[in-house]
């Protein structure tokens, strides 16, 4: 139940990720206001959350719920796998890399991949995502592949025993 609960936190916190991240920037100004009172910032952090209806297609939407739901269920299971190994192997670094990966296509219809656009630059993200034939979703694609394939890794993973298998003398 309580990594029911963590995936369900993790995928809430990064669909509004999702939301806010291309309104980064009157986020901070607004929070950092002395003219609004803490009802309106709230209620402006909240009412951002629309934007996943207006800026959102629906693909991008879909890929940013899918992306968020497999990044809260990797990231319980993750937790679970560190609780019962204390050792990190190979399938935390898939998940990392696939998470990663996915957020890169995370963004709205009209500026594209925000986390893109961040990284390398408006002009440069533009060219990019004008020569990808679907303009940038491609990321989100590869990612919600990698956090699948990473999901199955570590399932695999959990459900092995954690002994060593011990050769028989001839």
């Amino acid at each position: 139940m309580k990594y029911s609960l963590l995936s369900v936190i993790i995928a809430v916190i990064v669909v509004a990720f999702a939301a806010w991240l291309p309104n980064l920037h009157l986020i901070t100004k607004s929070l950092s206001s002395q003219t609004l009172t803490l009802w309106e910032k709230g209620n402006l952090i909240t009412s951002l959350l629309g934007s996943l209806r207006t800026n959102f297609t629906t693909w991008s939407l879909f890929a940013t719920i899918s992306i968020a739901i497999l990044t809260g269920i990797q990231s319980s299971l993750v937790v679970y796998y560190l609780k019962q190994s204390f050792r990190a192997k190979k399938e935390v670094g898939i998940s990392f890399v696939g998470i990663s990966l996915s957020m890169l296509g995370v963004g709205c219809a009209s500026c594209g991949s925000v986390v893109l656009t961040t990284l390398i630059g408006v002009s440069s993200t533009a060219t990019i995502l004008s020569i990808l034939p679907f303009m940038g979703q491609e990321f989100g694609i590869i990612g919600i592949g990698a956090i699948l394939v990473a999901i199955s890794l570590l399932i695999q993973k959990i459900n092995q025993p954690s002994t060593c298998k011990v050769r028989r003398a001839k």
